[in-house]
C-alpha cells in the first residue's frame, strides 16, 4: 500500500503530460458525441461503488463548477434497480477500478437502455465496463499492489477533472482564463505531491494518538465532506476501526451525540481562505463539537494557515499540514494525507494492509 501511495506523484505527472499540453486544448479524450451534443447536455450522473463513488462525490463539485450542469452521484447498486429518470441528453459516467464491478455494469446497461450517453472510467481497458460504454478513458494508474484503492483513486479523480476541462472547452461554460488557471495548477500537482510525501512526521504522530480508538469521526464541508467519507472508508478497510465521515454542518444534527472523549474527531479545514465561507463554517462546526463533547482533535489544514493553531478550543489538537492550493485541488492532498494516516494506523495495529479481511479488488456479483 505504501508503495502505491508513493507512486501517485509520478502517475499524476504522466497523466498531465498526456492530456494537458501547455497552451493547447485538452488532448486525447475519447468522448464519442458531437460538440453540439456536448453543448446540449442536460445533466450528469456518476454511478460507482466504494472508493470510486467517493471519487465521484469529490469530482461532482468540480464538474458542477466548470460545466454549469447538475451532477448526481449514486450508488451503482441502487441506480441499477430504481428506474432512474434519464433521457438522451444526459451523460452517465461509470467509474470502476477493476472495470468488472457487477453493480456498475448493471447501472451502465440501464443508462444505455434509456438512450443516455455513457462514459466509462476504469483502470482495466480489457474489462466489460470499458468495452460496453459508448465513450471511455483508461485511468492509467497501473496495477495496485494493495486491495485498498490509493493511486487509482487519485488517478480517477484527476481523469474526471481533465474530462471536465475538455467538456468546459466545448461548452464555453467558464472563461478561458479560468481553464488555463486550473490547467496550470494541475501541471504542478505531481511535484507538490512528491514534496509532500517527503515528511510524514505529523501523520505518524496523529496515527499513534488515535490507533487504539474503537471509533473515529471525520468531518469536512463541501468537497471535503466527500474526502471525509473516503478517509473513513480507508481506515475501516485497513484498520477495522469504526470510522465514519460526515458533512461537518450536518453532523451537529443528531450525530454529535455519539461523540465522547474516547472518540477522536478528524476535521479537514483546508484550503486556507480567511474570507471563505466553508473555511470559517467548518472551524465553527469543529469548535462546536469540541465544546459539546470534548473529543481529541486531529486537524488537516493548509501549511500556510498559522492562525488556526492558536484558537483556544484547538489547544492540544494534532495538526497535519498539507500544501496550500485552490479549493478545487486541495482535496487531493487531504485524500493522500488520509491514505497515509490509514496506512500508519494499520501498521501500528499489525494489520495486513495489502490484503484486508473479507475484501477483494472487485465485486463481480450483484
Amino acid at each position: 500500500m505504501l508503495s502505491d501511495i508513493k507512486e501517485q506523484s509520478e502517475i499524476i505527472d504522466k497523466l498531465v503530460k498526456k492530456y494537458l499540453p501547455i497552451d493547447l486544448p485538452v488532448q486525447g479524450i475519447s468522448l464519442n458525441i458531437s460538440d453540439e451534443q456536448i453543448k446540449n447536455l442536460n445533466k450528469i450522473y456518476i454511478v460507482a461503488s466504494g472508493s470510486s463513488r467517493n471519487v465521484g462525490n469529490i469530482a461532482k463539485y468540480f464538474l458542477e463548477e466548470v460545466l454549469n450542469l447538475p451532477v448526481f452521484v449514486d450508488y451503482a447498486s441502487e441506480f441499477a434497480h430504481r428506474n432512474p429518470s434519464l433521457d438522451k441528453n444526459d451523460l452517465v459516467i461509470a467509474i470502476s477500478q477493476s472495470g468488472e464491478t457487477a453493480d456498475t455494469y448493471a447501472a451502465l446497461k440501464i443508462a444505455i437502455e434509456k438512450g443516455s450517453y455513457t462514459f466509462a472510467l476504469t483502470n482495466n481497458p480489457d474489462s466489460k465496463i470499458y468495452n460496453l460504454a459508448q465513450s471511455k478513458m483508461p485511468v492509467g494508474a497501473g496495477k495496485e499492489k494493495s486491495i485498498p484503492a490509493t493511486k487509482s483513486f487519485t488517478a480517477q479523480l484527476l481523469n474526471l477533472y481533465i474530462l471536465a476541462l475538455y467538456v468546459a472547452e466545448k461548452r464555453n461554460s467558464i472563461s478561458s482564463d479560468k481553464i488555463q488557471e486550473l490547467k496550470a495548477e494541475l501541471c504542478t500537482l505531481g511535484k507538490k505531491i512528491e514534496k509532500f510525501l517527503e515528511n510524514t512526521d505529523q501523520i505518524d504522530k496523529a496515527a499513534e494518538k488515535i490507533k487504539d480508538s474503537k471509533s473515529l469521526i471525520l468531518l469536512g464541508r463541501g468537497t471535503n465532506s466527500a474526502v471525509a467519507e473516503e478517509g473513513a472508508l480507508k481506515i475501516k478497510e485497513t484498520s477495522y476501526i469504526d470510522a465514519n465521515g460526515y458533512p461537518a454542518g450536518e453532523f451537529l444534527h443528531g450525530y454529535v451525540a455519539v461523540v465522547d472523549e474516547n472518540i477522536p474527531v478528524i476535521s479537514i479545514i483546508s484550503p486556507y481562505q480567511i474570507d471563505g465561507e466553508n473555511y470559517n463554517l467548518v472551524i465553527s462546526n469543529t469548535e462546536e463539537v469540541k465544546r459539546k463533547r470534548n473529543p481529541d482533535l486531529v486537524i488537516i489544514k493548509s501549511q500556510e494557515d498559522l492562525l488556526i493553531e492558536n484558537r483556544l478550543l484547538f489547544a492540544g489538537a494534532d495538526f497535519i499540514n498539507i500544501p496550500q492550493s485552490s479549493s478545487e485541488i486541495s482535496p487531493v492532498f487531504a485524500v493522500i494525507s488520509l491514505q497515509l494516516l490509514s496506512f500508519r494506523i494499520a501498521e501500528l495495529l499489525g494489520r495486513d494492509v495489502n490484503n484486508p479481511r473479507s475484501l477483494t479488488k472487485s465485486i463481480t456479483a450483484e
